[in-house]
């Protein structure tokens, strides 16, 4: 398991995909492992190494949206290698409208007792709200790389007008989590990137 993890690793550095970093990986792996969810959205499947890593120590099914293509053809085989192709759905597009189409859809009306957020960081904050809708009450909400290669806790200076842009986003995404009426247990974990635990309030 372990050397098939570090193959599609090497593979996506190689390609310049971004995936989870190795110490934000461990702890959201042992999470995973302690709540056992059995319902999970993913926010951003790259090439399915976070999906894979999640799915390996609980019993859960997938759902994991993605608009690269490229991606997603890596990711299914990916998923497949592992044996995982029937407990996973890969929904292709833009997250905030597939987002939109899981609210509008019935068939999704049990929801989500996990939703793991690791899409694009300046949409975070305007998918909160949607998301919060599809998690279950007492479901676990994790989102990854909140500081933004630490341009949002100032430990480093954004080199550009764009990250600037991207940062006040992140801010503001943080304080609405952590001040969220539907959020409790609130939690942002300063390793590596940092990543934010929440639980949806019962």
């Amino acid at each position: 398991m372990t050397m098939e993890l570090n193959s599609i690793i090497t593979n996506a550095k190689s390609y310049g995909v971004p995936i989870i970093r190795t110490e934000s990986h461990k702890i959201l792996e042992n999470f995973a492992k302690e709540k056992n969810p059995k319902h999970i959205l993913e926010i951003g499947t790259a090439v399915g190494y976070s999906g894979i890593s999640i799915l390996s120590v609980c019993g859960a099914d997938l759902v994991t949206i993605e608009h690269n293509k490229d991606y997603i053809k890596q990711a299914i085989r990916n998923f497949k290698s592992f044996g995982f192709e029937k407990r996973v759905k890969i929904l292709e597009g833009d997250c905030h409208i597939e987002v939109a189409k899981l609210l509008a859809s019935s068939k999704y009306d049990e929801y989500f007792d996990m939703i793991f957020l690791d899409g694009p960081k300046a949409g975070y904050n305007l998918l909160l709200d949607g998301l919060l809708l599809l998690l279950k009450p007492n479901g676990i909400f994790v989102a990854d790389n909140v500081l933004f290669r630490g341009y949002v806790d100032g430990k480093n200076q954004a080199p550009t007008k764009r990250y600037k842009t991207i940062i006040k986003r992140l801010n503001e995404f943080i304080d609405n989590c952590k001040n969220s009426d539907e959020l409790t247990d609130f939690k942002l974990l300063e390793t590596e990137d940092g990543i934010i635990f929440a639980r949806k309030k019962g």
